[in-house]
């Protein structure tokens, strides 16, 4: 089991998804891929980002800002 100080599962899935859509692309990345990198259940991402959708939006704001 990992050990995660402080850092929120919704932190977690956001840097997840940062580092697998730069290195494979967003197309080529599932929901359970992201899930598995950020160490939480695909019902825990779900619970913060309701659509892989929801979650490369929030990705591509975060690039931007």
């Amino acid at each position: 089991m990992k050990v995660h100080r402080a850092v929120s599962p919704r932190e977690r899935i956001l840097g997840a998804a940062d580092r697998l859509f730069y290195e494979h692309g967003i197309r080529a990345v599932g929901v359970d891929a992201v899930a598995a990198e950020a160490d939480v259940s695909k019902r825990t991402l779900y619970k913060h980002y309701p659509s892989k959708d929801a979650l490369v939006s929030a990705y591509l704001t975060g690039r931007l800002a």
